[in-house]
């Protein structure tokens, strides 16, 4: 390895060469990143001590060796550029024979859960265990690190932390006593977002750090405080993640060269951090475990993106639902960091101008919604742990007030920077925290009491879930989620009235009086997101009963308290029904556009069933268009009400002359393919966790194999998930550069976490004219092609589709919100259970239009301007006012249904999910009132 003195020097003769490198019309790659040096000599004017300050060994090699690989003596400080010496306690250099942030190194998983097991065998204030396992079988692990009298009374400190955050059954002299002499559990996270490779390194030196230190600021800590570490959030994606770099990015110095692997986790890619209210990946799941059953005051995501190190605060606009105590939580310890690392002469530290504290979906706010602290880093990373120069964007160098000693415009980059500020921010607010015991204990408490507080003093006093309603086993669904959030609900074991609002015996009632009041308001009710604020940084509405298309009520009289109601203990059961079952001859199944409809369906298999093309009559009850009707002869009664137990569904036993009239279709299960690209798995993972939880068979469809299959000969249905809310088609046409190829991601026994969920040789290159034309000839044969949001771009700017085209609306901005929908086509198959109007959620379109010729094929429109708004941010609503929101066009023999929004967003948008299942269901019978595509040859 070159070693360099000057890095003023080294920064000037790179800009140099890419300038001209610039100038000749060529990119700055590889021939002027190879003289990149991985290590530097600035160090070497001052030997490194034998010991420290007070009086502790330093492991001098070791410490060399993390000087070396600093790149300026700036982007260090006392507190990490060193290592301690331990006589038995084993070291990271003990360990993998080098410290931590050796450029070009990173570790997989076992190779970091090894050290960690080792260290914890190695010293009484380290405990590591082992927790549930990902999708792929991967486990998560935790660290718990702390004084040896902590570590000993765990279980005392647990139980004394689940006390403090619920004052229903603490006294504030109980409250007190606790405060007095618990420690504040401080948990962070490493490695959720597994291209941001640093913090699964740094966290092992620093649990080394502060399980053998004698500095007296870390024997504070351990005293005070008990860390929790997560040394790898997302373990399915940190290996592939090293296997990638191992194979493709080894030899990689200049940042615009890196590449990155198709995937993460089995199905969740980025949105791992989107997963805080749907609880779908089993990481987010064991991470939400974990807090509800130590309930601490404070975790913290260790990210990595913007430079040199952001301390979490936002913007604004702060979720108004949250306690102001804990924003100003935010502002304090803040502030302490970037203060703290300033002083120690770290430029680049700073807060405030990034995020905005708005979504309550990501990691850090399972603690925040909770009452408790929820906080996150972003540091400067390059994702590749080779030293790189980086050059940055004017906007990240500028002074604000927020930045007063801002990032230099052009830097030479390493991991062990990397490492060095992270672990300086971390130790600095465990310092913070540490000495300020009381105070984080004396709050989380208080957080708790205010929810209680404004629980009993402030409408809604509660919501009311009514067991009577459409859907049910999509409200069953929502009440279990809340509760595996950890709020309570209750069941009424009385009637009662409140206004307009009726509560009947068996309804369920989230009350308000609880400690985390502040979190189901924000779940159940409407989110207004202000018209005047900053650009938001993510979805603006996630409202539950919007989401769900549930009928949910608020109550504001604080009476509603009082009525006899008892907690629910167990999962929520809402069951269908089964009528008339003596005499039926056929069954008549009520779907009600539910999203467990295509679960009921393939339940059933090879049962032959009907769809009713209009209302039936049924005793005295009318049933609606697209009721399913089932021959009894091939459903016994048990089975019949066992479908309609386990899917919600209403079913009603007929006789044979009261549907002999009723013009019908059968629902033929289809063949279902789900077509990928590799530029972005991000959405497809959400629709194929979505069939998976469905209990739907389908094939996974790779872009780079379309030209190669027959695909009517192995799909009747090939559903396109969204890619990316501003893909273009040219885009999604092209997928992943060439110019970056061949990138292969095949599994092999030296990169084993590659090639799954998908493989293929070379993933650049896109799906190419001749997978274009496969999908067309796929649709020409009879097959029906399903596109969502971005994805519906491709088949109308590359002419799969005649005349409908994509509009351009200048000002209409609405940032995943919730927005109201019309049918306009009501007795269509796709709207097939829904009534007149409904929510959609909607983030960016692509917006669509028609030629008054095929007006008739608008399934869905956007409401009027003047009741667009559901949730959420509605700007300029008059732009998309009456608009199409879903198209259907029959295509030669087949079809293509092209929706304007994505309705199987993150697995939360439960009641739009029916919309694609009604049309995977009614796949070949969905030209019902439509207009075909002109022939190619017009007379």
């Amino acid at each position: 390895m070159r070693y360099v003195k000057s890095i003023s020097v080294v920064v000037l003769t790179f800009v140099a060469a890419s300038l001209a490198a610039q100038e000749q019309g060529s990119e700055y790659t590889a021939d002027a990143a190879a003289s990149v040096p991985q290590e530097f000599d600035w160090y070497t004017a001052t030997p490194v001590p034998a010991q420290t300050s007070w009086g502790q060994a330093i492991d001098v090699a070791s410490t060399e060796l993390i000087r070396s690989w600093t790149t300026m003596p700036e982007y260090t400080n006392p507190a990490v550029d060193y290592l301690p010496e331990h006589p038995t306690v084993v070291s990271p250099t003990d360990h993998f024979g080098y410290p931590i942030g050796k450029p070009g190194v990173l570790h997989r998983v076992e190779e970091i859960y090894g050290y960690f097991e080792r260290l914890a065998a190695s010293s009484p204030r380290v405990q590591f265990e082992m927790l549930g396992a990902t999708e792929e079988g991967n486990r998560l692990a935790l660290v718990q690190l702390g004084s040896e009298a902590n570590l000993a009374r765990l279980d005392e400190i647990k139980a004394g932390l689940n006390a403090l955050s619920d004052p229903r059954t603490t006294t504030p002299d109980e409250a007190k006593a606790l405060i007095d002499e618990l420690p504040v559990v401080y948990a962070f996270y490493a490695g959720l977002h597994s291209t941001e490779t640093g913090p699964p390194e740094m966290v092992m030196e620093l649990a080394y750090r502060l399980a053998v230190s004698d500095d007296p600021a870390i024997r504070l800590i351990r005293d005070s405080t008990v860390i929790f570490i997560v040394p790898v959030a997302e373990p399915d994606g940190r290996n592939r993640v090293v296997d990638w770099h191992r194979l493709h990015n080894a030899e990689t110095f200049v940042y615009e060269d890196r590449t990155s692997p198709p995937y993460w986790g089995k199905y969740i890619y980025h949105d791992n951090n989107r997963d805080g209210l749907q609880l779908s990946a089993r990481l987010t799941q064991e991470l939400v475990g974990l807090f509800n059953e130590w309930r601490y005051p404070i975790g913290h995501d260790l990210h990595e993106s913007v430079p040199y190190l952001y301390v979490s605060t936002g913007t604004g606009p702060y979720n108004p639902d949250l306690d102001p105590i804990a924003v100003s939580e935010w502002q304090w310890l803040a502030n302490k960091e970037v203060n703290d690392l300033t002083a120690a002469g770290m430029p680049g530290v700073w807060t405030h101008g990034y995020y905005d504290g708005w979504y309550p979906g990501y990691l850090l706010w399972v603690t925040n919604t909770r009452n408790a602290v929820g906080r996150f880093y972003e540091t400067f990373g390059s994702s590749v742990p080779n030293t790189m120069l980086r050059t940055l964007e004017d906007d990240a160098t500028r002074i604000e007030w927020y930045r007063q000693n801002p990032p230099r415009d052009t830097t030479i980059w390493s991991l062990r920077n990397n490492t060095n500020y992270m672990q300086s921010g971390v130790l600095s607010v465990l310092g913070t925290v540490a000495s300020s015991r009381t105070r984080v204990l004396e709050q989380y408490w208080t957080k708790a009491n205010n929810s209680l507080d404004r629980g009993r003093n402030e409408a809604p006093y509660a919501y009311v879930v009514p067991t009577d309603q459409s859907r049910r086993e999509d409200v069953e669904y929502m009440l279990n989620l809340v509760r595996r959030q950890g709020i309570e609900l209750h069941r009424a074991d009385a009637d009662a009235s409140f206004g307009d609002v009726e509560v009947r015996e068996g309804d369920y009632v989230v009350r308000m009086d609880q400690p985390y009041r502040n979190f189901a308001k924000m779940l159940m009710d409407v989110q207004h997101f202000p018209d005047d604020a900053p650009r938001p940084y993510d979805d603006t509405a996630w409202t539950f009963p919007l989401m769900f298309n549930a009928t949910v009520h608020a109550v504001d009289s604080v009476a509603v308290q009082g009525v006899e109601m008892s907690e629910v203990t167990d999962s929520v059961t809402l069951a269908g029904s089964l009528a008339n079952e003596r005499r039926a001859e056929w069954w008549v199944v009520v779907p009600e556009a539910s999203a467990h409809s295509l679960s009921a369906r393939y339940a059933l298999g090879e049962v032959s069933v009907w769809a009713a093309e209009g209302p039936i009559q049924v005793g005295d009850r009318e049933v609606p268009v697209g009721s399913w009707l089932i021959d009894a002869a091939a459903v016994p009664a048990d089975r019949a009400r066992q479908l309609a137990t386990d899917y919600g569904l209403t079913i009603l036993g007929a006789r044979a002359d009261a549907i002999a009239e009723v013009e019908r279709h059968q629902l033929d299960l289809p063949r279902i393919a789900v077509l990928h690209s590799w530029r972005n798995t991000q959405d497809e993972g959400w629709v194929r966790y979505t069939l998976d939880q469905a209990g739907v068979p389908y094939t996974y469809l790779g872009e780079d194999r379309l030209g190669e299959l027959d695909l009517r000969s192995q799909a009747d249905v090939i559903i396109f998930p969204s890619q990316g809310a501003n893909a273009s088609a040219k885009q999604i046409f092209q997928g992943v550069d060439t110019r970056r190829g061949p990138l292969a991601y095949t599994r092999t026994d030296e990169f084993p976490s590659l090639g799954f969920p998908d493989s293929s040789p070379d993933i650049t290159g896109g799906m190419d004219y001749e997978g274009l034309a496969a999908l067309r000839d796929f649709i020409h044969a009879g097959g029906t092609l399903i596109t969502l949001g971005s994805a519906s771009r491709l088949p109308i700017e590359y002419g799969l589709v005649r005349d409908v085209t994509l509009a351009s609306p200048e000002d209409v901005f609405i940032p995943g919100s919730i927005i109201r929908g019309k049918a306009a086509a009501t007795d269509h198959p796709i709207l097939y259970g829904f009534g007149e109007d409904f929510p959609l959620y909607h983030r960016f379109g692509p917006y669509l239009n028609v030629p008054d010729r095929l007006e008739d094929n608008v399934l869905i429109r956007y409401a009027a301007a003047d009741s667009l708004f559901l949730s959420g941010l509605v700007q300029n609503p008059d732009d998309i006012a009456d608009e199409p929101a879903i198209v259907s066009v029959p295509v030669g023999q087949g079809h293509a249904v092209l929706f304007g929004f994505n309705p199987l967003h993150r697995h939360q948008s439960h009641g739009n999910f029916a919309f694609v299942w009604n049309a995977v269901m009614n796949w070949n019978d969905l030209d019902v009132g439509l207009i075909s595509e002109p022939p190619d040859e017009i007379p």
